[in-house]
């Protein structure tokens, strides 16, 4: 099975899991959203194509027996290790958790 976070920059936005045909998805909770907003807003590319290519997936193969199961498991995760410090912090630097250059 499959296991991709959807991330714009370094902000998760969605998790997806697919096990051949069946694919099962969990938005994560809006302010993951509000977060990207801003930050690309600040970073000056709401409605650009910019903003688009900044979006990227992580995937991974993992064995598991329960799709949906897994999918929340990981959307739960980054839930609670992206605290309300940790998201506006990643917001400040205009949605890098460090910035482009490297520096924390």
């Amino acid at each position: 099975m499959n296991l991709t976070t959807i991330y714009w920059r370094d902000i998760p936005a969605q998790v997806t899991g697919q096990d051949g045909k069946i694919r099962h998805r969990i938005e994560l909770p809006q302010r993951f959203q509000v977060a990207i907003d801003r930050a690309a807003m600040d970073a000056g590319m709401i409605g650009t194509d910019e903003y688009l290519t900044e979006w990227r997936k992580e995937t991974e193969t993992i064995e598991t027996e329960n799709l949906e199961q897994a999918v929340a498991h990981r959307a739960d995760e980054l839930d609670g290790d992206w605290t309300s410090d940790v998201l506006n912090a990643c917001v400040a630097n205009l949605g890098y958790l460090a910035s482009p250059n490297g520096e924390a």
